[in-house]
């Protein structure tokens, strides 16, 4: 059994948790999206006083690595990174779609799974996984037209989730579409964390680096 910090600053307010393996010990979570930097190092301090756990009883740190907000993502993997590198544990990151992905399984269900992260305007951060998160599309950016999964549609139902769903709701209309109002936090990070650990899938501490999908851009002045 292994002891993992989870952490999840990726898209909206930021959550931690703490599991033993695949076990859940305790949670915590906020909605506030300014304030993810100073609440993140306080509530991981209280997990472990609420868990009763030495942080040096930590045996690897898991990070949603993208994609998502710029701001949130570098919060979330430097301090994983801080901790991992202090305590000479590995860091294992996931992909903040295939969480999301996770977070809106159903049991029994047959559908895919395509989770979908506001990027702006119409476009959106989005994948396509089956329910047992095997990759159908890799992540990309998408422009929401009304259309853009058509192909898939006809042949399968699709559960779209997160919160570039919303206007995807406004132009879809088709009889094999639905949505999921789940809501991702840490706590979805568990059982892949777990199955990354055993499976020894760490990233490189020193060179990894946010997976933005598209490049920040700034208008000029």
């Amino acid at each position: 059994m292994a002891h993992i910090l989870q952490i999840d600053t990726a898209v909206e307010g930021a959550s931690v948790c703490l599991a033993d393996d695949s076990v859940l010990m305790a949670p915590a979570l906020t909605n506030r999206k300014k304030d993810q930097s100073g609440w993140l190092h306080d509530s991981m301090r209280q997990l472990m006083i609420t868990t009763g756990l030495e942080i040096n009883a930590l045996e690897a740190v898991a990070v949603t690595i993208g994609p998502g907000s710029y701001t949130g993502l570098r919060v979330g993997l430097s301090a994983a990174k801080g901790i991992c590198f202090a305590l000479g544990i590995p860091l294992i990151t996931i992909n903040t779609l295939e969480v999301m992905a996770e977070a809106a399984k159903v049991e029994g269900s047959k559908a895919l799974l395509c989770p979908m992260i506001d990027a702006r305007r119409m476009e959106v951060f989005t994948a396509v996984y089956d329910q047992n998160l095997k990759e159908i599309m890799p992540p990309c950016a998408m422009i929401l037209n009304g259309t853009n999964f058509d192909h898939m549609l006809e042949a399968d139902e699709i559960i779209f989730s997160g919160n570039g769903s919303y206007k995807w709701r406004t132009v879809l209309s088709h009889a094999n579409a639905q949505f999921s109002e789940v809501i991702t936090t840490a706590e979805d990070m568990v059982q892949l964390a777990g199955r990354y650990y055993n499976e020894k899938r760490f990233a490189d501490l020193a060179y990894t680096e946010p997976l933005y999908v598209k490049e920040f851009y700034s208008p000029a002045h």
